[in-house]
């Protein structure tokens, strides 16, 4: 593949792990939220928590620190960055003192590789081949919905319609292999008139001295001939008729020239015109034709079962009649040969219509596909199912398939990569800050940040050994504060007056900002949906990033090869390939610009191609 000259910059920038980096907009909303008095206050009780975990008796277990860690997590995680309660088992946070908002940063940077983008390559190609696999299999059971109305057996939809044409597809291939090239499927419209199988001869052979000089003798000039080769529809009932009965009189030895000049070998065949009636055409797949009917004497499409077009030999189907009987094409040929074949040839033409592409098939060519196309003959469980998907396949796929943000729930990378490139977290961390700031301006929030009353203050200097005997390791909290009493050690002050002081006055201000709670809560619990799904997805696909080779250079130019085509992936809207990267490419460094300039370049040359104008942006690859 050629490459580039901006994707040989961009190239060189991801060999040197530059080029893509977490969203900005990401970091600038995570430190807007950190920044806030009360998320701020709190991050510094974490940390100075987890520095007093240990094993003397002045300092905090293990249980009392995840304790703090998950202070408020079932009522206002927003106020502690603590991971809502209800993802506590799967989002497992572990001795992180950054909080939920250090969960979405170990996640973004984990997926970039840590500063290897060779990692984060590597992790891009299982996703997208996991994306593609699922998507198929989202998009397909979805799109099953469409074939339900039209659905009448399984045979019929997995042989292309044939088993609908003919319940015996062996013996209907063998009877159409015999019949050469006399039906001219091209002319399906017209199936069953005279002037086609004519027109098949001539076009075929050219038209036999003895056979012009009858259609001659006949009233039939040479003008008219050449009509029927140039100008199908226009040939009259008339004309049509004098055609059919010369036929009826051709036998013997100018018979037999016609039939091998039309490569027909079926037995039984006395006249020419033996070639329009299906009875003699097919004679051992002509009772096992079958076609649409509609059920009872009324015409109702919605409502119809497979019909055999014969009941017996030489008697049509009376029932067809209703389908045809106010189609002029059937009632102009019913004009030229007996009604009972004009009828069975409306019918098959109608059925054989249903296949797709027939129009440009030949004969030979249709008789062989229906020769080696294999029903569910046998397969009882299959043959008896009246929907394509069973429901109950339906449900077992969807709740085994991951679910996407995606179209019918199609599969993003924003799915597995989302914390990366900031979405949704970019929008709800900023949201976040904005409404623990208003609380903050409107002094809502006193009772925990208030710098000499407030419960942070209060456990950060709890922490910090203000309260602390040194000769006993007592510590006494003064009344008047949040959690004022005397207990054994810092661990106990925490566990049984600071952390249930906290909650009450957490519990309190829940209470009191209905509105800004709501909002707060349905901040954390967005950000951990998607944080949970993105961990599941990754695991779905089987990403592990522990197995992912460091510094992997084949994957980094292999990226770099498909920046064109990433630039032109702009689909879903806001959710596609070229968004996400858009969001994680480093605009401030060159490499990341020619990266950038690389997906446009895609797009150019996309728009380009489309009109007609091409362009030499790629350099040949070839050696000079």
């Amino acid at each position: 593949m050629s490459l580039s000259s901006v994707m040989l910059i961009a190239s060189d920038g991801l060999l040197q792990n530059q080029g893509l980096a977490i969203s900005g907009n990401l970091t600038i909303a995570i430190n807007s939220y950190t920044s806030t008095a009360a998320v701020g206050d709190y991050l510094d009780i974490l940390s100075s928590a987890f520095a007093n975990i240990g094993a003397g008796n002045d300092q905090i277990s293990t249980n009392t620190f995840s304790s703090i860690q998950t202070l408020a997590a079932n009522t206002l995680p927003a106020i502690t960055n603590a991971v809502p309660a209800a993802y506590a088992s799967t989002l497992v946070i572990g001795n992180n003192t950054t909080g939920f908002s250090g969960l979405v940063s170990t996640q973004a940077n984990l997926i970039l590789g840590n500063g290897d983008i060779s990692k984060f390559t590597q992790t891009y190609g299982i996703v997208q081949s996991y994306i593609v696999q699922n998507n198929q299999y989202i998009n397909t059971v979805k799109n099953s919905e469409i074939l339900a109305p039209t659905f009448s057996n399984m045979d019929a939809l997995t042989t292309g319609g044939l088993a609908e044409i003919n319940t015996n597809l062996p013996v209907f291939g063998s009877d159409l292999s015999q019949l050469g090239i006399a039906w001219s499927l091209k002319n399906l419209e017209y199936f069953g008139y005279p002037w086609v199988l004519l027109s098949q001869l001539i076009l075929s052979a050219g038209l036999l001295p003895e056979l012009n000089t009858r259609l001659t003798l006949n009233g039939i000039t040479e003008t008219q001939i050449n009509s029927i080769l140039q100008d199908n529809a226009a040939v009259s009932a008339e004309l049509d008729s004098i055609i059919f009965r010369v036929m009826q009189e051709v036998t013997g030895d100018l018979l037999q020239q016609v039939l091998l000049l039309l490569d027909v070998t079926t037995a039984n065949i006395t006249t020419m015109a033996d070639l329009l009636n299906p009875v003699k055409t097919l004679p051992n797949s002509y009772l096992s034709l079958t076609a649409l009917l509609p059920t009872g004497t009324e015409v109702t499409p919605t409502d119809s079962v497979l019909a055999n077009v014969y009941v017996s030999a030489n008697s049509v189907n009376s029932n067809f009649l209703k389908l045809f009987e106010e189609d002029t094409v059937y009632q102009d040929l019913a004009l030229v040969i007996p009604q009972d074949q004009a009828l069975a040839n409306r019918t098959i033409a109608s059925s054989l219509g249903q296949i797709k592409n027939v129009l440009s098939l030949k004969l030979p060519a249709l008789a062989a596909a229906v020769s080696a196309t294999q029903t569910n003959a046998g397969l009882t469980d299959i043959t008896a199912l009246t929907t394509p998907v069973p429901a109950n396949v339906s449900s077992s796929l969807n709740s085994l398939l991951a679910i996407g943000s995606g179209p019918n729930g199609t599969l993003t990378l924003f799915d597995f990569m989302g914390a990366t490139a900031g979405v949704p977290y970019t929008a709800e961390f900023t949201a976040a800050a904005d409404t623990i700031n208003t609380l903050q301006e409107a002094n809502a929030l006193y009772t925990l940040t208030d710098d000499v009353n407030g419960v942070y203050v209060v456990m950060q200097d709890t922490l910090d050994g203000d309260y602390t005997d040194i000769a006993t390791f007592a510590v006494t909290i003064p009344p008047g504060l949040p959690g004022s009493g005397s207990y054994l050690d810092i661990n106990e002050a925490f566990t049984v007056g600071l952390l249930p002081a906290a909650a009450n006055l957490i519990a309190n201000i829940v209470a009191n900002n209905a509105s800004s709670v709501t909002s707060l809560n349905s901040n954390f619990d967005t950000m951990a949906v998607q944080l949970n799904a993105e961990v599941n997805n990754l695991t779905a696909a089987q990403v592990n990033f522990g197995d992912l080779t460091a510094n992997n250079r084949s994957s980094l130019l292999s990226f770099g090869t498909t920046l064109h085509q990433i630039g032109t992936d702009v689909e879903p809207a806001g959710k596609s390939t070229a968004d996400f990267f858009a969001a994680i490419t480093d605009d401030t460094n060159t490499y990341g610009q020619a990266i950038t300039a690389s997906f446009r370049e895609g797009r150019n040359i996309a728009v380009l191609n489309a009109a007609g104008i091409g362009s030499d942006t790629q350099i040949p690859a070839t050696g000079a």
